[in-house]
């Protein structure tokens, strides 16, 4: 079949991949890493084509005839919670035939998959584990007579539309995995970019799967945890290698959580000596001066890290099981093993007060991280932290169009407003970047010209976002 992998269009910059959907606070995008591995897979049994409409800045009208030039027989859609109403009504212009299947992933997805399939004629599958082969075999089933597959089969991590209603597939807890060579000639590589990163080009990749702790804010502890075979991993390094990339973004939610099969990657990574400069994300309990060492010595030179609160009966709240003073070893660890870091707050979570607040903001101050991200506290669909919501009543449960990043509170919890959460966010933007230290210290840090160039254009458009009035959430 053609094939088309869509990344849809949309009027401002929207994170979809891996699960966890927001707008960006600056003018950036990183790989659809979700449909770069979907290229790999479906490549071996199909023809595949792929159109990143929102990278491109296409619109709606531009995107369209773009997809009627391709003519493709099925689609591959990345949508996600903090979009899927633009997403939905681009692919409602298109007419899409119901002898056409249509996947999509997305965090969405995961828990409300069964409900958008029975409401949406166009959606014929959900995919719940993008690192899997299983739209492939879909695809080659397909009836277009039936608008389905030629029988019911147990499709792993795939829910799909039947005669006989919304048919759920096995869910296996598989321990370990492999993926295809990605097929990055589809998608226009030059125009990604991430903030922390480099060198301007980049390549993305995963090492595990998933996440084993459970913070109650985060879809990722919801999936589960499983490792990729290292060597299959150096197989596509080696790829990216010869391709000339020399920067990684290793998207582990959770790096070096493994121990064994970390360090079994990390002694291959050294041995062929590839020549990559990489980030990663991690936590303050996972990491420790032995891994960070052998990080810095393989090409490590920034690491994500969630902070979240300064307040730890907070930190209790959100089962997120770390400490201040860890906080402030680990970072000082980095700083001093020459490592940046990318610090995560998070403003109204349970229990925030005006103090918890301002307390978070000054120890963001007193961390000292090259990077500091403050989002909102978002009610996710499919965590512990909305199900909480909803039985408080700080959310409804009708509210599904959810974004951290960008718009205004989803969730009252009583303690502050929703009004006064989104002031104390853009206070924190505005107290940390704007520090006379701060903007020194980030001048003399820069490692090249286009560095310093993408660092005034992330500033100036990290502070165009604490103006103006936010976008609300919107239900179903």
């Amino acid at each position: 079949m053609r094939v088309l992998l869509l990344n849809p269009p949309a009027d401002q910059p929207y994170l979809r991949d891996y699960y966890c959907s927001h707008s960006a606070k600056a003018n950036y995008f990183w790989h659809p890493y979700d449909l770069l591995v979907q290229s790999g897979f479906l490549s071996n049994r199909h023809e595949v084509f792929a159109l990143d409409a929102n990278v491109l800045g296409l619109s709606f009208d531009a995107a369209r005839r773009r997809i009627e030039k391709i003519k493709p027989e099925a689609i591959f859609l990345l949508t996600g919670a903090a979009c899927w109403r633009n997403d939905f009504a681009f692919m409602d212009s298109l007419n899409v035939p119901p002898s056409m299947p249509v996947v999509a992933t997305g965090d969405l997805m995961l828990s409300k998959g069964a409900e958008y399939l029975e409401r949406t004629p166009w959606l014929t599958a959900v995919l719940q584990d993008f690192t899997v082969d299983t739209v492939a075999t879909y695809l080659d089933l397909w009836d277009p007579n039936r608008h389905g597959p030629h029988y019911d089969l147990q499709l792993p991590h795939l829910q799909y539309r039947t005669g006989n209603g919304i048919h759920q597939g096995p869910r296996p807890r598989e321990t370990t995995f492999t993926l295809p060579l990605p097929r990055v000639d589809l998608f226009p590589m030059n125009r990604y970019r991430i903030p922390h990163g480099k060198y301007r080009r980049f390549w993305s990749t995963l090492t595990d799967f998933g996440c084993p702790f459970h913070c109650s804010f985060c879809v990722s502890g919801t999936l589960p945890y499983k490792t990729r075979d290292p060597h299959n991993v150096m197989r596509e390094l080696r790829y990216a290698r010869d391709l000339g990339y020399r920067e990684l973004w290793v998207k582990d939610v959770t790096f070096g959580v493994n121990r064994k099969h970390t360090q079994e990657f990390l002694h291959l990574l050294a041995k062929e000596n590839l020549g990559f400069s990489w980030v990663a994300l991690s936590r303050v309990d996972v990491v420790n001066e032995e891994l960070l060492e052998r990080m810095a010595r393989t090409g490590c030179h920034t690491i994500q890290l969630g902070v979240e609160s300064a307040d730890e009966s907070i930190l209790r709240t959100i089962d997120k099981q770390i400490s201040p003073q860890r906080v402030k070893q680990i970072f000082a660890l980095c700083r001093r093993l020459g490592i940046r870091t990318l610090a995560h707050f998070i403003i109204g979570l349970p229990g925030e007060t005006e103090e918890t607040a301002q307390r978070t903001i000054e120890f963001a101050k007193e961390l000292e991280p090259d990077f500091a991200s403050f989002n909102i506290a978002t009610p996710k669909v499919g965590t512990p932290l909305r199900a909480q919501a909803i039985e408080k009543g700080w959310t409804d449960a009708q509210v599904d169009t959810l974004d951290n990043s960008t718009a205004f509170p989803s969730m009252e919890i009583g303690s502050l407003s929703s009004q006064r959460v989104w002031e104390l966010r853009n206070r924190a933007i505005r107290e940390f970047h704007l520090r006379p230290r701060y903007l020194v210290r980030k001048t003399l840090g820069v490692r090249s010209v286009w560095e310093l160039s993408r660092s005034i254009q992330n500033a100036i458009d990290l502070l165009r976002s604490t103006r103006g009035s936010p976008k609300g959430g919107e239900s179903l």
